[in-house]
């Protein structure tokens, strides 16, 4: 009984969001320093592990934060005068291993970008930084998936943003092409100029809301 109200807890806090039918936008990500005892403990381990090898000023990073499969990121990095997407996974999903979270292993891969498509890349967490504002009311969503956007503005702040389970069709699609990033990270078999043309209608859609 204990664990699933733990469980439950969880998933209240960790998942309060607001309504996303009708949003088109990305809200300000939620300050996780404020968060004490297990959500701390959690918070505080599963972000060095998973955006390990990441660079702490990120010029486009993505994190897909599911509520009962393995949470997994990828990031823009420049290696040796090349651009690469970086995808990170964990081996199981980091709350319910919260027994034994010593044992949650990454796995991480990378893709070389072509230039066009990294630019594209660039652009669009730039558009999505200026477009994020926080929303005013909304519902709570139980479970699903908590995703994170986030790039370094010309003050060299990290901005962050964040969206649950979206069903609107920009960050839907939003979420569809990120996934697809981070497919190509991990050595998959995906176009990058289908990515490129899916990231062009996606601002074009973002740019005209």
């Amino acid at each position: 009984m204990k664990q699933v109200i733990f469980t439950l807890a969880f998933i209240l806090t960790t998942f309060l969001c607001f309504g996303q039918n009708n949003i088109t936008h990305l809200q300000p990500a939620r300050d996780f320093s404020k968060y004490t005892g297990n959500l701390k403990e959690y918070y505080d381990g599963i972000f060095p592990l998973l955006y390990k090898g990441f660079s702490e000023k990120p010029i486009a990073r993505y994190t897909a934060m599911p509520a009962f499969f393995s949470q997994y990121s990828f990031s823009i990095e420049s290696i040796d005068g090349k651009e690469y997407v970086v995808s990170n996974t964990l081996s199981e999903n980091y709350w319910y291993a919260r027994d034994r979270r010593d044992e949650v292993k990454l796995i991480s891969s990378k893709t070389e970008l072509q230039n066009d498509l990294y630019l594209k890349i660039v652009e669009l967490f730039k558009l999505l930084e200026e477009q994020t504002k926080k929303i005013e009311s909304g519902m709570l969503g139980l479970d699903g998936v908590t995703y994170f956007f986030a790039t370094t503005d010309t003050n060299g702040e990290v901005k962050i943003g964040e969206t649950w389970s979206p069903q609107g069709l920009l960050l839907n699609n939003l979420v569809k092409i990120c996934d697809n990033i981070y497919a190509l990270g991990k050595g998959d078999n995906v176009s990058q100029t289908q990515i490129l043309k899916d990231i062009d209608r996606l601002t074009t859609g973002l740019k005209q809301q």
